[in-house]
């Protein structure tokens, strides 16, 4: 397996998609969450199929820079992978410091939006699947949750400490939806 990401390949990838999202690059939060759906489903789908969706139209500055981006996407994929195959997976959210000094704000909206486009990849079928076995289904809850904010409320949420619990919840239910998949798949998963 290749060599997990460190901060500083994150920061680099996540400044290059920031600066390519008028060319339809997905943000870094979003990105996890959508790979990670990419990697949990029945399916494999092949890079070919899914990082033109991580990457949109993006304008590379050179060959070197086209190679490295795919090195990082390729790296963050199979990072993702092996933090769910060991369950020691985390969320990529982000969170808003003003007016939360003490405790930041966290905002998982970016990493739920991309983790419901990957599903959405894996067919409609694997998200009527998992809804029709209560147990699995209540994972997707947290997820779901998020989703159904209204504008004003993405800031300021109608009841923050359960917004709090929801967000912590989203790790677990994300394994779990992996460990629930892993007998169903089509083939193994592994390394891109």
């Amino acid at each position: 397996m290749n060599q997990m990401m460190n901060e500083e390949q994150l920061d680099q990838l996540e400044n290059f998609l920031l600066a390519h999202m008028e060319e339809g690059c997905m943000p870094l939060d979003v990105a996890h969450g959508f790979l990670s759906a990419i990697l949990s489903g029945p399916h494999m789908i092949m890079p070919g199929q899914w990082l033109p969706r991580v990457l949109g139209e993006a304008d590379f500055a050179s060959d070197d820079e086209a190679q490295n981006i795919m090195a990082l996407i390729m790296s963050l994929y199979n990072t993702t992978l092996a933090e769910l195959e060991n369950q020691e997976y985390a969320p990529m959210i982000l969170s808003m410091e003003e007016g939360h000094e003490d405790n930041p704000l966290p905002l998982p909206y970016g990493w739920c939006e991309g983790y419901i486009m990957g599903w959405n990849m894996q067919g409609e079928s694997s998200l009527e699947d998992m809804a029709g076995d209560e147990a699995v289904a209540l994972h997707l809850g947290p997820v779901a949750a998020f989703l159904m904010y209204e504008e004003d409320q993405l800031l300021n949420p109608p009841d923050e400490a359960e917004h709090r619990e929801t967000v912590d919840q989203l790790a677990n239910s994300a394994m779990a939806i992996y460990e629930w998949w892993k007998p169903r798949r089509d083939v193994p998963v592994g390394n891109a």
